[in-house]
């Protein structure tokens, strides 16, 4: 056998050539396998497919079919009404769709989509504000002057809470100059006079923009000063009386609709001319703490509050405040904006309380809380225990034994107190209890809360929510104020049956109910 040149020769022991012909023999037989194995995998996932792709065309070609059932039934150009567009003025002309804090160029998701995984789910249409006091205008058009005036606060209300998150931010301590005049304990008042007077500066330039309100800030009350600077304490005798603001419409409004619909005239009069009050930042000694607070407003039918017999002298504060010193029963709309980890502005417009969270990817207030109810009863009482020495002894035993499991319901009350009423009722409304600020005959004979701009708006939400407010005697919507706007009261609100059940304490042997 001839050989190349240079080629070296192996020789292979006989039983070592054995063993390599029985290892290529065994790799070549696992070889074949695995590839018998990587056709069959290959089939069925061409199978597969061919399975899915005609499931697919199946669903897509269902969902168009149930779209375009659906589509003829739409309002707005195929769009579908809110869930409670209409609520507290109507109740059944339109359908229900979940609401979320998406943008609101999405659409909302067939439901048909919902029933298969595969298939794509769309963002639920949100509802903005504006939006939803349009649909309210386009059915009741006796509303658009609430409209305006709500959009208005809409308005102030976003500024204010973007203030407050930048303040409470940069907050720094008081100037070198003034550290001899201020004392560490009243770097917070300073702060919130300051923050007051801010908030209110932004509420009376959004209500004037409207062009159609004469905005005044009320007389403050007698025992009290706000004309002082912000490095130096109130003078001696003198209290510290933040501003509310009031504005009055320039013009009437009236229309054609039944005065018996809610938001329409008291009286049987087919005008009205609008006044409202403002509390602009309640609780504003809390935000440098990065507590919450609040704005709170209400809004009367100013003739109302005059009964026709005299009339408004727009240039004098005195004289605007007149159109406000009205019942709680007489308010047209009411609410609050709470300024917290997120800012929500809830109001009523006479029937049903309704929730709207601010978007901060579009600045805007989506409807998130339609038509809220305050639970039955909760487990919650709140109230500032520090003036149980002057409180009523009725009261007391109350909550003794609502704090001891000695109650109708026999579990043991908790309590939570913040500081902050906005804050304090709002957590009140979400998750039922009881709010109280009874009258204190050491320091607060005549309650701590004014009546006008705090106490009624509040039980106004509450109320329609399905809660109850007291003063004590008799409902809090039909308590009036005295002679000033300013004037305050007892108050008691909460849920039905805790309410009842306080009521059940106040009611002496004889039938009578606590004085103040």
């Amino acid at each position: 056998m001839m050989r190349a040149a240079g080629e070296r020769v192996v020789l292979v022991p006989s039983r070592s050539r054995g063993v390599l012909r029985f290892w290529t023999t065994t790799t070549t037989t696992t070889m074949l396998f695995m590839m018998m194995l990587s056709i069959l995998a290959m089939t069925t996932t061409i199978a597969f497919m061919s399975s899915s792709a005609s499931s697919t065309t199946t669903m897509t070609l269902a969902w168009a079919s149930s779209s375009s059932r659906q589509r003829p039934g739409r309002r707005w150009g195929g769009v579908p009404p809110p869930r409670g567009d209409v609520g507290p003025l109507s109740s059944s002309s339109s359908p229900t769709t979940t609401t979320t804090t998406t943008e609101d160029v999405t659409s909302t998701s067939p439901s048909s989509s919902s029933s298969s995984p595969s298939a794509s789910v769309l963002p639920p249409r949100k509802v903005t504000l504006a939006r939803w006091l349009s649909s309210k205008v386009q059915d009741y058009p006796e509303l658009r002057d609430l409209e305006s005036l709500h959009l208005s606060i809409q308005m102030a209300c976003k500024t204010i809470s973007n203030l407050i998150t930048r303040t409470t931010s940069a907050a720094a301590p008081a100037s070198s100059s003034s550290s001899s005049v201020v004392a560490a304990g009243d770097a917070a008042d300073v702060s919130m006079r300051r923050l007051d007077r801010v908030s209110k500066n932004v509420l009376s330039n959004a209500l004037k923009f409207t062009g159609r309100l004469r905005v005044v800030e009320a007389p403050p009350r007698e025992e009290c000063d706000v004309n002082y600077d912000d490095d130096c304490p109130p003078p001696v005798g003198k209290s510290y009386s933040p501003g509310v603001v009031i504005a009055y419409a320039l013009d009437q409004y009236g229309g054609e609709a039944d005065h018996h619909q809610a938001g329409v005239g008291r009286n049987n009069r087919r005008t009205r001319r609008l006044a409202a009050c403002f509390d602009p930042l309640d609780g504003s000694g809390n935000a440098d703490a990065a507590i919450c607070t609040g704005t709170v407003f209400g809004i009367f039918d100013a003739d109302a509050g005059l009964n026709d017999q005299s009339e408004i002298d727009q240039g004098d504060a005195s004289s605007l405040s007149r159109s406000v010193l009205q019942p709680g029963s007489e308010l047209l709309a009411a609410g609050y904006c709470l300024y917290s980890s997120t800012t929500i502005l809830v109001f009523t417009l006479g029937d049903g309380t309704h929730g709207f969270t601010l978007d901060p990817t579009s600045n805007e207030f989506v409807l998130t809380h339609p038509n809220m109810r305050i639970p039955k009863r909760g487990n919650i009482y709140s109230c500032n225990e520090s003036y149980v020495d002057g409180w009523d002894g009725r009261f007391r035993e109350y909550l003794s034994d609502i704090k001891n499991g000695r109650g109708e319901t026999g579990r043991r009350y908790t309590q939570r107190y913040i500081g902050s009423m906005v804050g304090d009722v709002h957590r009140t409304l979400m998750y039922g209890g009881i709010f109280c600020c009874p009258a204190d005959s050491n320091v607060h004979p005549d309650g701590s809360l004014q009546l006008v701009y705090k106490s009624a708006p509040m039980a106004y939400v509450l109320e329609r929510a399905g809660g109850k407010a007291t003063d004590g005697r008799v409902d809090l919507l039909d308590v009036r104020p005295m002679d000033s706007v300013h004037a305050r009261s007892p108050c008691f609100m909460g849920s039905p049956e805790d309410m009842d059940e306080l009521m059940t304490y106040l009611k002496s042997d004889d039938g009578e109910v606590m004085s103040e």
